[in-house]
């Protein structure tokens, strides 16, 4: 998906329109937070990236503009494995330099560079690029970000929580708060430790309860300790709020388990 949805993006980008100003202005910085935000919910649908881009275009500054670009870039290049196309990754590295061209010293713009090289699997310049941005600007929250990818990339469990946790520290916004904690219950889920991701879901489904995503995930991690019974009423919650194809899918993995009947007619209202 990742190599296939840049290839279709690249030839649009270039006949774009994007700001013209040469500075890294207080109303394009702005506008760059804002299409960042976007791109914190992106989870493989197109329109995000779309909606993201469109935000980027409308600032006055040149250098935050083409580094939105980039991101964008970084995050359609990931492939459904997990792995990234890295024709996407140098792509994206092509428009940062052109950003970072006019704007050398921005962290918010050079972190980028450090996704690019962890997702490459460069760490080594990562943690090169990583560690001068910190002394530029320790309190970053993207450069937070960039730090929990860093470690989550080379599968270090503990060092990944430890990020997570000081990342929302430096969160400065109840969703950006929110967002992480309910990614570091995926980390757990993908890590296959099911208690502490459930306890992570848990604090986090209780400021939002009707997050679909959320109620989906909570779902697989008592599917995979086969508590089918909070699974399937995790399950009905999510596809109450959205109908989604994973949710069905589970659904139907669920009632596999425990039979059309009795406990189970009654959870899927049968």
């Amino acid at each position: 998906m990742g190599k296939e949805l840049v290839e279709k993006m690249l030839p649009s980008l270039e006949k774009t329109p994007w700001p013209q100003g040469t500075s890294a202005s207080a109303l394009g910085k702005q506008t760059y937070d804002v299409g960042l935000e976007k791109l914190a919910d992106y989870t493989g649908d197109p329109k995000v990236l779309a909606a993201a881009l469109r935000t980027f275009q409308t600032g006055d500054s040149r250098p935050y503009a083409l580094a939105g670009v980039a991101y964008t870039l970084v995050l359609a290049s990931r492939e459904e494995d997990g792995s990234y196309a890295q024709e996407g990754l140098d792509a994206a590295m092509q428009w940062l330099e052109q950003a970072q061209e006019l704007a050398p010293d921005v962290v918010n713009i050079n972190t980028i560079e450090a996704f690019v090289y962890i997702y490459s699997g460069r760490h080594e310049d990562a943690r090169l690029v990583l560690d001068y941005l910190y002394e530029q600007d320790p309190a970053c929250y993207f450069l937070a970000t960039a730090e929990i990818a860093f470690w989550q990339s080379q599968g270090m469990i503990e060092e990944t929580v430890e990020q997570y946790e000081k990342a929302v520290a430096a969160a400065d916004t109840v969703p950006r708060k929110l967002r992480l904690r309910s990614r570091l219950g995926d980390f757990y889920l993908e890590a296959g430790q099911y208690d502490r991701a459930l306890q992570v879901y848990k604090e986090a489904v209780h400021f939002a309860q009707d997050d679909a995503r959320l109620w989906h995930h909570m779902s697989l991690a008592f599917f995979h300790q086969e508590d089918y019974k909070e699974a399937a009423r995790c399950n009905k919650r999510s596809l109450e709020l959205q109908d989604s194809l994973e949710a069905r899918q589970l659904q139907v993995a669920l009632k596999e388990k425990m039979g059309s009947g009795g406990l189970a007619g009654r959870l899927f209202g049968r």
